[in-house]
């Protein structure tokens, strides 16, 4: 699919950096982290453990909202909070939040379907059952 995951966030003073990479690799257990002056930048090609996160967290239907809304052309970006990551979970962000947001830019070909495979809309999937 030649996907390419981008995850940028600022390491605020109080922070320690080991934990914040820690908080991305819940999300992303691969991804390669450069620290440099206050901000810290992952990459990785993996979205299967995000894809699972949603998943377990039965937050797809959201995801997918917030994936679809920021898709454009072949890149989507979008922020989730840092703090929840820590605990290995996800929480899409809008507005200000306490310690910051992690950026996660995706980029490559394919995203919609892309989509509708970590973000399938579950709404269809119901209506079929019945």
């Amino acid at each position: 699919m030649g996907l390419m995951i981008i995850i940028e966030t600022e390491v605020n003073p109080t922070e320690d950096v080991e934990k914040v990479k820690n908080a991305i690799r819940n999300l992303f257990p691969d991804a390669n982290c450069e620290f440099s002056g206050d901000k810290l930048r992952c990459e990785t090609e993996s979205i299967e453990n995000f894809a699972t996160l949603l998943k377990e967290q039965r937050i797809r239907d959201a995801a997918r909202g917030v994936l679809i809304k920021n898709l454009h052309g072949n890149r989507i970006v979008f922020f989730v909070s840092k703090q929840v990551a820590t605990v290995g979970k996800i929480s899409f962000s809008v507005g200000d939040v306490p310690l910051g947001d992690i950026k996660i830019e995706i980029t490559g070909d394919s995203l919609p379907e892309l989509i509708d495979h970590i973000a399938p809309d579950t709404r269809v999937q119901k209506q079929s059952r019945n």
